[in-house]
């Protein structure tokens, strides 16, 4: 499959990645720009690429509220830039540090590389610019230390070195090399590589229903881009891909209003998605839809956290076993047992963020298991009865 990636920057830039090349599945289409601002411009009528690349912060920045679905990246300035520059100053123009001006997206990074010279006596004079900087005020600057003692202004924005080289003044543009800029574009590459690798995933949903509006639902969206592999009473299984799941997330097409249990399971093998899509379905949880993807990573859909449960102890696979338990819910329960060696049912309750019941039940199998063991009682501050105290017991 073929990738094609829009490259956003100065022409100077664009001529830089060309003499780059690329690789033979890898397609640019070139966006030069005369000013920074103009990238918002050119995002807005890009079109459909697989990914953006920019030839610095203040584009990218400026584009960025037009590009939500698409994979984006740009060069940093780094340190391996700023003492490629640097060195160049020095070397070329034969001056000091205390005879440059020199603005700076993240100045703490030239702190750093100054503060680790032996003995360093001069200091350049610093700017920090950031996007919505306006540039007549960073040539101020530079033209205020030109009347003082500066010799040469080193600047991040080819706008401000160009009017200072019409000024008359002695400007630099920051100086990236070209194994930088192939790094980071090689960064993009390889994430929009792993993208399509998920993408095309075996998926497998669960959904716990047998209502006929799902299926006339299912029928409607064309199965999700795959088909359905068998209908149960109070179930359906639905075998499709993982990018295809993602844009009905996305969509909010993966299922009609309802009280809807849906297990999703991702796996770069059918069998892997469907244990993947058991477990989603079983878990413990009062989300309507759970995800286990092909690292064993418990999510839901517009929340960021994940619940590890991979089990690779043979102390853990005793536990799951004597116990009775989901993997997902012993991964849950040893999560909070590193936490906590003494509980209470409600504490329990909290971190699983299930219903008492559940609790109860869970709280039964290691019971029985001889996993936990009560050790005492604690008094609530209501009229309520007293709460028994659990303290875990798993094999070490």
């Amino acid at each position: 499959m073929s990738i094609h990636i829009a490259i956003v920057g100065s022409y100077e830039f664009v001529e830089t990645i060309r003499s780059l090349g690329s690789p033979e599945d890898v397609r640019f289409v070139y966006h030069p720009y005369e000013h920074p601002h103009e990238a918002a411009t050119i995002a807005r009528t890009l079109g459909s690429f697989d990914g953006v690349f920019f030839s610095g912060s203040f584009p990218f920045t400026y584009a960025a509220p037009y590009l939500q679905d698409v994979a984006t990246h740009h060069v940093v300035q780094d340190e391996t830039v700023l003492l490629t520059t640097l060195l160049y100053a020095t070397l070329t123009h034969s001056i000091s540090l205390d005879h440059l001006s020199i603005d700076l997206v993240e100045p703490e990074r030239l702190t750093s590389i100054l503060d680790s010279f032996p003995d360093r006596a001069s200091t350049p004079a610093v700017m920090k610019i950031e996007p919505h900087i306006a540039f007549e005020d960073v040539i101020t600057f530079h033209a205020g230390h030109r009347a003082k003692e500066a010799k040469l202004a080193v600047t991040s924005i080819e706008q401000v070195h160009r009017q200072l080289v019409r000024d008359g003044y002695h400007s630099l543009l920051m100086i990236e090399p070209r194994t930088t800029v192939e790094r980071h574009l090689d960064m993009l590459i390889q994430r929009i590589r792993r993208q399509f690798a998920d993408d095309a995933q075996f998926a497998i949903i669960r959904f716990e229903t047998g209502a006929k509006s799902l299926l006339d639902h299912l029928k409607v969206v064309r199965y999700l881009g795959g088909h359905i592999e068998s209908t149960e009473d109070g179930r359906v299984t639905l075998l499709t891909t993982r990018g295809e799941v993602n844009n009905a997330l996305e969509a909010s097409t993966l299922a009609p209003p309802g009280e809807y249990q849906i297990g999703i399971g991702y796996g770069t093998q059918y069998q892997q998605a469907y244990e993947h899509a058991e477990i989603a379905r079983s878990a413990a949880s009062k989300e309507r839809i759970r995800i286990v993807d092909d690292s064993k990573r418990l999510s839901f859909p517009n929340r960021e956290d994940h619940i590890p449960y991979r089990v690779t102890e043979a102390s853990v696979f005793d536990v799951i076993k004597q116990a009775g338990i989901s993997p997902v819910n012993i991964g849950k329960i040893m999560q909070f047992s590193k936490r906590r060696l003494e509980f209470t049912a409600k504490e329990l309750t909290d971190h699983l963020a299930v219903s008492r019941r559940t609790t109860e039940r869970l709280i039964k199998k290691l019971h029985d298991a001889q996993l936990i063991e009560v050790i005492g009682e604690e008094m609530s501050y209501n009229q309520g009865r007293p709460r028994a105290v659990y303290k875990f017991n798993f094999p070490t």
